[in-house]
């Protein structure tokens, strides 16, 4: 099964992830093959209701990242 999560936080050597509906996963570091960056959006492969493999979304992470730039800006201007 394949779920998209995002990066929360780190703890330590473990990485902090979220699904859509709020479920949280604490994922070993070393599972991932990548550098990970809080808000970083991952297609996770699931097995026996654990993520075991995962594959960095580029496009749909900085969607996300332009979108919240664009929010702070909007919100620097009412602040003036």
């Amino acid at each position: 099964m394949k779920k998209k999560l995002q990066v929360d936080r780190f703890e330590g050597a473990l990485a902090v992830l979220f699904d859509m509906e709020k479920n949280i996963y604490h994922v070993s570091k070393d599972l991932f093959g990548f550098e990970l960056h809080e808000g970083d959006y991952l297609e996770t492969v699931f097995e026996n209701g654990k993520p075991v493999s995962a594959v960095f979304l580029e496009k749909e992470t900085e969607r996300e990242r332009q979108k919240i730039m664009e929010l702070m800006a909007k919100l620097r201007r009412k602040k003036n």
